[in-house]
Protein backbone atom coordinates (compact mmCIF):
# COMPACT_ATOMS: atom_id res chain seq x y z
CA UNK A 1 0.00 0.00 0.00
CA UNK A 2 2.84 2.34 0.91
CA UNK A 3 4.64 1.53 -2.35
CA UNK A 4 1.51 2.31 -4.35
CA UNK A 5 1.22 5.69 -2.61
CA UNK A 6 4.86 6.47 -3.42
CA UNK A 7 4.30 5.56 -7.06
CA UNK A 8 1.25 7.85 -7.24
CA UNK A 9 3.21 10.68 -5.63
CA UNK A 10 6.15 10.24 -8.01
CA UNK A 11 3.73 10.06 -10.94
CA UNK A 12 2.10 13.34 -9.94
CA UNK A 13 5.52 14.96 -9.54
CA UNK A 14 6.53 13.84 -13.03
CA UNK A 15 3.25 15.22 -14.41
CA UNK A 16 3.93 18.60 -12.79
CA UNK A 17 7.45 18.72 -14.27
CA UNK A 18 5.97 17.73 -17.65
CA UNK A 19 3.47 20.59 -17.53
CA UNK A 20 6.16 23.09 -16.53
CA UNK A 21 8.57 21.93 -19.24
CA UNK A 22 5.85 22.03 -21.89
CA UNK A 23 4.94 25.58 -20.85
CA UNK A 24 8.60 26.64 -20.91
CA UNK A 25 9.08 25.10 -24.34
CA UNK A 26 5.99 26.86 -25.71
CA UNK A 27 7.21 30.17 -24.26
CA UNK A 28 10.66 29.60 -25.77
CA UNK A 29 9.11 28.83 -29.15
CA UNK A 30 6.96 31.97 -29.06
CA UNK A 31 9.88 34.18 -28.00
CA UNK A 32 12.24 32.88 -30.67
CA UNK A 33 9.63 33.01 -33.44
CA UNK A 34 8.77 36.58 -32.45
CA UNK A 35 12.28 37.91 -31.90
CA UNK A 36 14.72 36.02 -34.14
CA UNK A 37 15.56 37.91 -37.31
CA UNK A 38 16.27 35.54 -40.21
CA UNK A 39 15.74 35.95 -43.98
CA UNK A 40 12.01 36.06 -44.76
CA UNK A 41 11.89 34.49 -48.21
CA UNK A 42 8.47 32.89 -47.70
CA UNK A 43 6.94 36.19 -46.61
CA UNK A 44 8.51 37.87 -49.64
CA UNK A 45 7.00 35.17 -51.85
CA UNK A 46 3.58 35.79 -50.29
CA UNK A 47 4.02 39.47 -51.15
CA UNK A 48 4.85 38.51 -54.73
CA UNK A 49 1.73 36.33 -54.95
CA UNK A 50 -0.35 39.31 -53.80
CA UNK A 51 1.08 41.22 -56.77
CA UNK A 52 0.16 38.39 -59.14
CA UNK A 53 3.75 37.21 -59.63
CA UNK A 54 5.19 33.73 -59.13
CA UNK A 55 8.74 35.03 -58.75
CA UNK A 56 10.32 37.21 -56.08
CA UNK A 57 9.49 40.84 -56.76
CA UNK A 58 11.49 42.21 -53.85
CA UNK A 59 15.26 42.05 -53.49
CA UNK A 60 16.04 39.14 -51.18
CA UNK A 61 18.55 39.34 -48.33
CA UNK A 62 19.47 35.71 -49.08
CA UNK A 63 19.43 33.93 -52.44
CA UNK A 64 20.04 30.54 -50.84
CA UNK A 65 17.70 27.87 -52.25
CA UNK A 66 16.40 30.18 -54.98
CA UNK A 67 16.23 29.31 -58.68
CA UNK A 68 17.37 31.85 -61.27
CA UNK A 69 15.37 31.63 -64.50
CA UNK A 70 14.52 34.19 -67.20
CA UNK A 71 16.16 36.98 -65.23
CA UNK A 72 14.19 36.50 -62.00
CA UNK A 73 14.37 34.32 -58.89
CA UNK A 74 11.88 31.60 -57.92
CA UNK A 75 11.38 29.63 -54.72
CA UNK A 76 12.17 25.92 -54.81
CA UNK A 77 9.31 24.67 -52.59
CA UNK A 78 5.56 24.22 -52.94
CA UNK A 79 3.36 27.33 -52.85
CA UNK A 80 1.08 26.61 -49.88
CA UNK A 81 3.24 28.04 -47.04
CA UNK A 82 3.36 31.37 -48.89
CA UNK A 83 -0.38 31.17 -49.59
CA UNK A 84 -1.01 30.72 -45.85
CA UNK A 85 0.96 33.91 -45.23
CA UNK A 86 -0.81 35.99 -47.89
CA UNK A 87 -3.72 37.41 -45.82
CA UNK A 88 -1.39 38.33 -42.96
CA UNK A 89 1.13 39.93 -45.30
CA UNK A 90 -1.68 41.85 -47.00
CA UNK A 91 -2.98 43.27 -43.71
CA UNK A 92 0.55 44.17 -42.59
CA UNK A 93 1.28 45.93 -45.88
CA UNK A 94 -1.97 47.87 -45.60
CA UNK A 95 -0.73 49.46 -42.39
CA UNK A 96 2.84 49.87 -43.62
CA UNK A 97 4.37 46.95 -41.74
CA UNK A 98 6.22 43.77 -42.64
CA UNK A 99 4.75 40.44 -41.53
CA UNK A 100 7.38 37.98 -40.36
CA UNK A 101 6.92 34.28 -40.97
CA UNK A 102 7.63 33.56 -37.31
CA UNK A 103 4.43 35.33 -36.23
CA UNK A 104 2.28 32.80 -38.07
CA UNK A 105 4.57 29.98 -37.00
CA UNK A 106 3.60 30.57 -33.36
CA UNK A 107 -0.05 29.92 -34.18
CA UNK A 108 0.70 26.90 -36.36
CA UNK A 109 2.84 25.25 -33.67
CA UNK A 110 0.22 25.90 -30.98
CA UNK A 111 -2.49 24.44 -33.23
CA UNK A 112 -0.29 21.39 -33.83
CA UNK A 113 0.16 20.81 -30.10
CA UNK A 114 -3.56 21.16 -29.45
CA UNK A 115 -4.38 18.65 -32.19
CA UNK A 116 -1.77 16.18 -30.90
CA UNK A 117 -3.18 16.52 -27.37
CA UNK A 118 -6.76 15.95 -28.57
CA UNK A 119 -5.70 13.04 -30.79
CA UNK A 120 -3.90 11.22 -27.98
CA UNK A 121 -6.89 11.76 -25.70
CA UNK A 122 -9.05 10.29 -28.44
CA UNK A 123 -6.88 7.16 -28.36
CA UNK A 124 -7.96 6.69 -24.73
CA UNK A 125 -5.20 8.40 -22.77
CA UNK A 126 -5.90 10.62 -19.76
CA UNK A 127 -5.22 14.36 -19.91
CA UNK A 128 -1.94 13.91 -18.02
CA UNK A 129 -0.81 11.14 -20.33
CA UNK A 130 -1.84 13.15 -23.39
CA UNK A 131 0.19 16.08 -22.08
CA UNK A 132 3.29 13.87 -21.77
CA UNK A 133 2.80 12.54 -25.29
CA UNK A 134 2.33 16.07 -26.62
CA UNK A 135 5.58 17.12 -24.98
CA UNK A 136 7.25 14.08 -26.54
CA UNK A 137 5.99 15.01 -30.00
CA UNK A 138 7.10 18.62 -29.57
CA UNK A 139 10.43 18.41 -27.80
CA UNK A 140 11.58 14.84 -28.25
CA UNK A 141 11.71 14.77 -32.04
CA UNK A 142 13.12 16.55 -35.05
CA UNK A 143 10.00 18.75 -34.89
CA UNK A 144 11.72 20.74 -32.14
CA UNK A 145 14.22 22.18 -34.60
CA UNK A 146 11.67 23.48 -37.10
CA UNK A 147 9.10 24.55 -34.49
CA UNK A 148 11.15 26.85 -32.26
CA UNK A 149 13.35 28.47 -34.92
CA UNK A 150 11.65 30.47 -37.73
CA UNK A 151 14.03 29.34 -40.47
CA UNK A 152 12.56 30.29 -43.84
CA UNK A 153 13.69 27.13 -45.64
CA UNK A 154 12.13 24.90 -42.96
CA UNK A 155 8.78 26.67 -42.67
CA UNK A 156 7.31 24.12 -45.09
CA UNK A 157 7.83 21.44 -42.45
CA UNK A 158 5.96 23.52 -39.87
CA UNK A 159 3.03 23.65 -42.30
CA UNK A 160 3.43 19.95 -43.14
CA UNK A 161 3.23 18.88 -39.50
CA UNK A 162 0.16 20.97 -38.66
CA UNK A 163 -1.62 19.53 -41.72
CA UNK A 164 -0.59 16.04 -40.62
CA UNK A 165 -1.87 16.71 -37.10
CA UNK A 166 -5.22 17.82 -38.51
CA UNK A 167 -5.29 14.76 -40.77
CA UNK A 168 -4.65 12.34 -37.90
CA UNK A 169 -7.26 14.07 -35.73
CA UNK A 170 -9.84 13.82 -38.51
CA UNK A 171 -8.98 10.14 -38.95
CA UNK A 172 -9.46 9.45 -35.24
CA UNK A 173 -12.72 11.40 -34.97
CA UNK A 174 -15.19 12.02 -37.79
CA UNK A 175 -13.19 10.31 -40.54
CA UNK A 176 -14.69 12.37 -43.35
CA UNK A 177 -12.92 11.27 -46.50
CA UNK A 178 -13.50 14.56 -48.31
CA UNK A 179 -11.82 16.45 -45.46
CA UNK A 180 -8.92 14.00 -45.34
CA UNK A 181 -8.54 14.26 -49.11
CA UNK A 182 -8.51 18.05 -48.86
CA UNK A 183 -5.78 17.94 -46.20
CA UNK A 184 -3.76 15.50 -48.31
CA UNK A 185 -4.07 17.91 -51.23
CA UNK A 186 -2.72 20.70 -49.04
CA UNK A 187 0.13 18.42 -48.00
CA UNK A 188 0.97 17.85 -51.65
CA UNK A 189 1.12 21.60 -52.24
CA UNK A 190 3.53 21.89 -49.31
CA UNK A 191 5.77 18.80 -49.51
CA UNK A 192 4.81 16.28 -52.16
CA UNK A 193 6.53 13.36 -50.41
CA UNK A 194 4.37 13.83 -47.31
CA UNK A 195 1.25 13.41 -49.46
CA UNK A 196 2.26 9.77 -50.01
CA UNK A 197 0.44 9.33 -46.70
CA UNK A 198 -2.58 8.86 -48.96
CA UNK A 199 -1.58 5.17 -49.08
CA UNK A 200 -2.54 4.74 -45.42
CA UNK A 201 -5.93 6.36 -45.93
CA UNK A 202 -6.61 4.28 -49.03
CA UNK A 203 -5.99 1.19 -46.90
CA UNK A 204 -8.26 2.61 -44.18
CA UNK A 205 -11.02 3.11 -46.73
CA UNK A 206 -10.65 -0.37 -48.20
CA UNK A 207 -10.64 -1.96 -44.74
CA UNK A 208 -13.38 -0.01 -42.98
CA UNK A 209 -15.62 1.94 -45.35
CA UNK A 210 -19.06 0.52 -46.22
CA UNK A 211 -19.07 2.73 -49.34
CA UNK A 212 -15.57 2.14 -50.65
CA UNK A 213 -15.95 3.57 -54.15
CA UNK A 214 -17.71 6.72 -52.98
CA UNK A 215 -15.25 7.38 -50.15
CA UNK A 216 -12.21 6.66 -52.33
CA UNK A 217 -13.51 9.25 -54.77
CA UNK A 218 -13.92 11.78 -51.95
CA UNK A 219 -10.39 11.01 -50.78
CA UNK A 220 -8.62 11.11 -54.13
CA UNK A 221 -10.39 13.91 -56.04
CA UNK A 222 -8.99 16.73 -53.82
CA UNK A 223 -5.52 15.23 -54.12
CA UNK A 224 -5.87 15.03 -57.90
CA UNK A 225 -6.97 18.68 -57.93
CA UNK A 226 -3.86 19.60 -55.93
CA UNK A 227 -1.67 17.71 -58.41
CA UNK A 228 -3.20 19.76 -61.23
CA UNK A 229 -2.73 23.01 -59.29
CA UNK A 230 0.94 22.27 -58.66
CA UNK A 231 1.43 21.31 -62.31
CA UNK A 232 -0.04 24.66 -63.36
CA UNK A 233 2.16 26.44 -60.81
CA UNK A 234 5.23 24.69 -62.19
CA UNK A 235 4.26 25.52 -65.75
CA UNK A 236 3.74 29.15 -64.80
CA UNK A 237 7.24 29.24 -63.33
CA UNK A 238 9.33 27.03 -65.60
CA UNK A 239 7.10 26.21 -68.59
CA UNK A 240 7.20 22.59 -67.46
CA UNK A 241 4.35 21.08 -65.36
CA UNK A 242 6.66 18.40 -63.97
CA UNK A 243 9.54 20.68 -62.93
CA UNK A 244 9.32 21.33 -59.19
CA UNK A 245 12.51 23.35 -59.26
CA UNK A 246 14.84 20.95 -57.50
CA UNK A 247 16.37 19.68 -60.77
CA UNK A 248 16.16 22.98 -62.66
CA UNK A 249 19.50 24.22 -64.07
CA UNK A 250 18.76 27.57 -62.44
CA UNK A 251 19.13 25.90 -59.05
CA UNK A 252 22.84 26.59 -59.16
CA UNK A 253 25.68 25.31 -57.01
CA UNK A 254 26.00 28.80 -55.53
CA UNK A 255 22.35 28.80 -54.48
CA UNK A 256 22.60 25.30 -53.10
CA UNK A 257 25.94 25.52 -51.33
CA UNK A 258 29.19 23.74 -52.13
CA UNK A 259 28.66 20.68 -49.92
CA UNK A 260 25.17 19.85 -51.18
CA UNK A 261 26.22 20.70 -54.73
CA UNK A 262 28.92 18.05 -54.44
CA UNK A 263 26.33 15.52 -53.25
CA UNK A 264 24.00 16.46 -56.13
CA UNK A 265 26.78 15.71 -58.61
CA UNK A 266 26.10 12.01 -57.90
CA UNK A 267 22.49 12.45 -59.02
CA UNK A 268 19.40 14.00 -57.52
CA UNK A 269 18.06 10.57 -56.57
CA UNK A 270 20.03 7.36 -56.46
CA UNK A 271 21.43 4.48 -54.46
CA UNK A 272 24.62 6.49 -53.93
CA UNK A 273 22.69 8.60 -51.41
CA UNK A 274 21.08 5.68 -49.55
CA UNK A 275 23.93 4.82 -47.13
CA UNK A 276 24.38 8.43 -46.05
CA UNK A 277 20.68 9.01 -45.47
CA UNK A 278 20.33 5.75 -43.53
CA UNK A 279 23.32 6.70 -41.41
CA UNK A 280 21.98 10.15 -40.52
CA UNK A 281 18.43 8.86 -40.03
CA UNK A 282 19.24 5.92 -37.76
CA UNK A 283 22.85 5.92 -36.54
CA UNK A 284 24.31 9.42 -36.37
CA UNK A 285 24.86 11.05 -33.00
CA UNK A 286 26.20 14.36 -31.69
CA UNK A 287 29.71 15.48 -32.55
CA UNK A 288 32.41 15.81 -29.86
CA UNK A 289 33.81 19.28 -29.15
CA UNK A 290 37.58 19.02 -28.76
CA UNK A 291 39.76 21.51 -26.94
CA UNK A 292 41.71 23.49 -29.54
CA UNK A 293 40.02 21.29 -32.14
CA UNK A 294 42.31 18.36 -31.36
CA UNK A 295 41.17 15.07 -29.76
CA UNK A 296 40.93 13.56 -27.22
CA UNK A 297 40.47 16.41 -24.69
CA UNK A 298 36.89 17.69 -24.73
CA UNK A 299 35.81 21.29 -24.18
CA UNK A 300 32.45 22.74 -23.20
CA UNK A 301 29.73 22.02 -24.33
CA UNK A 302 31.51 18.67 -24.93
CA UNK A 303 29.09 17.59 -27.65
CA UNK A 304 27.25 19.49 -30.35
CA UNK A 305 24.37 18.62 -32.63
CA UNK A 306 25.43 17.26 -36.00
CA UNK A 307 23.96 19.69 -38.57
CA UNK A 308 23.94 16.91 -41.17
CA UNK A 309 21.44 15.00 -39.05
CA UNK A 310 21.05 12.75 -36.03
CA UNK A 311 19.28 9.46 -35.52
CA UNK A 312 15.54 9.54 -34.93
CA UNK A 313 16.19 7.10 -32.08
CA UNK A 314 18.41 9.72 -30.45
CA UNK A 315 16.01 12.64 -30.83
CA UNK A 316 12.97 10.38 -30.18
CA UNK A 317 14.21 7.47 -28.02
CA UNK A 318 10.65 6.37 -27.27
CA UNK A 319 10.38 5.20 -30.88
CA UNK A 320 12.48 2.18 -29.89
CA UNK A 321 9.20 0.81 -28.54
CA UNK A 322 8.15 0.29 -32.16
CA UNK A 323 10.35 -2.81 -32.20
CA UNK A 324 8.10 -4.38 -29.57
CA UNK A 325 4.79 -3.53 -31.20
CA UNK A 326 2.06 -5.95 -32.20
CA UNK A 327 1.78 -5.87 -35.99
CA UNK A 328 -0.88 -8.53 -36.43
CA UNK A 329 -3.65 -5.99 -37.08
CA UNK A 330 -4.05 -4.07 -40.32
CA UNK A 331 -3.66 -0.54 -38.88
CA UNK A 332 -0.11 -0.87 -37.49
CA UNK A 333 0.88 -2.71 -40.65
CA UNK A 334 -0.54 0.09 -42.80
CA UNK A 335 1.16 2.80 -40.73
CA UNK A 336 4.53 1.06 -40.97
CA UNK A 337 4.20 0.32 -44.69
CA UNK A 338 3.14 3.89 -45.49
CA UNK A 339 5.98 5.36 -43.44
CA UNK A 340 8.41 3.14 -45.35
CA UNK A 341 6.96 4.20 -48.71
CA UNK A 342 7.33 7.88 -47.78
CA UNK A 343 10.85 7.35 -46.45
CA UNK A 344 12.13 5.58 -49.56
CA UNK A 345 12.40 8.61 -51.91
CA UNK A 346 13.78 10.66 -49.02
CA UNK A 347 16.52 8.10 -48.40
CA UNK A 348 17.42 8.17 -52.10
CA UNK A 349 17.55 11.98 -52.24
CA UNK A 350 20.85 13.86 -52.19
CA UNK A 351 19.74 16.65 -49.85
CA UNK A 352 19.81 14.84 -46.47
CA UNK A 353 18.20 17.92 -44.86
CA UNK A 354 21.35 19.87 -44.00
CA UNK A 355 21.33 22.32 -42.06
CA UNK A 356 19.04 20.74 -39.47
CA UNK A 357 18.32 19.41 -36.00
CA UNK A 358 17.76 15.67 -36.03
CA UNK A 359 16.71 14.11 -39.32
CA UNK A 360 14.31 16.79 -40.54
CA UNK A 361 12.98 14.93 -43.55
CA UNK A 362 11.56 12.29 -41.19
CA UNK A 363 8.80 14.82 -40.43
CA UNK A 364 7.25 13.74 -43.74
CA UNK A 365 6.32 10.46 -42.01
CA UNK A 366 7.01 11.04 -38.30
CA UNK A 367 3.35 11.81 -37.41
CA UNK A 368 2.40 8.35 -38.71
CA UNK A 369 5.15 6.71 -36.64
CA UNK A 370 4.03 8.72 -33.62
CA UNK A 371 0.45 7.50 -34.07
CA UNK A 372 1.79 3.96 -34.29
CA UNK A 373 3.89 4.50 -31.15
CA UNK A 374 0.90 5.91 -29.23
CA UNK A 375 -1.25 2.94 -30.28
CA UNK A 376 1.42 0.51 -29.09
CA UNK A 377 1.73 2.27 -25.72
CA UNK A 378 -2.03 2.25 -25.17
CA UNK A 379 -2.45 -1.37 -26.24
CA UNK A 380 0.34 -2.49 -23.88
CA UNK A 381 -0.24 -0.29 -20.84
CA UNK A 382 -3.51 1.66 -21.20
CA UNK A 383 -1.47 4.58 -19.85
CA UNK A 384 1.90 6.24 -20.33
CA UNK A 385 4.18 4.54 -17.77
CA UNK A 386 6.10 6.85 -15.44
CA UNK A 387 9.50 5.61 -16.73
CA UNK A 388 8.45 6.56 -20.27
CA UNK A 389 7.40 10.02 -19.06
CA UNK A 390 10.76 10.43 -17.32
CA UNK A 391 12.57 9.34 -20.49
CA UNK A 392 10.63 11.98 -22.42
CA UNK A 393 11.62 14.69 -19.92
CA UNK A 394 15.32 13.85 -20.14
CA UNK A 395 15.10 13.59 -23.93
CA UNK A 396 13.49 17.03 -24.24
CA UNK A 397 16.09 18.70 -22.03
CA UNK A 398 18.93 17.02 -23.94
CA UNK A 399 17.41 17.94 -27.30
CA UNK A 400 17.02 21.60 -26.32
CA UNK A 401 20.63 21.62 -25.16
CA UNK A 402 21.79 20.05 -28.43
CA UNK A 403 19.67 22.41 -30.51
CA UNK A 404 21.36 25.49 -29.12
CA UNK A 405 24.82 24.03 -29.68
CA UNK A 406 24.17 24.36 -33.41
CA UNK A 407 24.48 28.14 -33.05
CA UNK A 408 27.53 28.20 -30.76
Amino acid sequence: MENQQKMKTSGRFVDVITAVLLAVLVALMAALCWLVDVPQNVSYLASSFLQGKLYFVDTLPSLHDTIFYNGVYFWHQGPLPAVFLMPFVAVAQAVGQFFYQGYLQIGLVLLTLILIFLSTKRLGFSKRDAMSLTLGFFGSSAYLGVAIWPQYSQFAHVVTVVLYAALVYEYLTKRRYAVMGFLLGLLYLTRATAALAVLFFIIVCLKTSPAKRKDLTKLLVPLLAAIIVLALYNYGRFRDPFELGYSHPGYTDESLGSQLAAARSYGMFGLAHLPGNLYYAFLSGPLPVFKDGVPPVLAFPYVTANPWGMSIFLTSPYLLLLFWGNYKKWEPQALLITSTVIALPLFLYYGVGFYQFGYRYSLDFFPLLFLLFARIVYDRYRTVPVPLKVLTLFSVVFNVFLFFTIFR
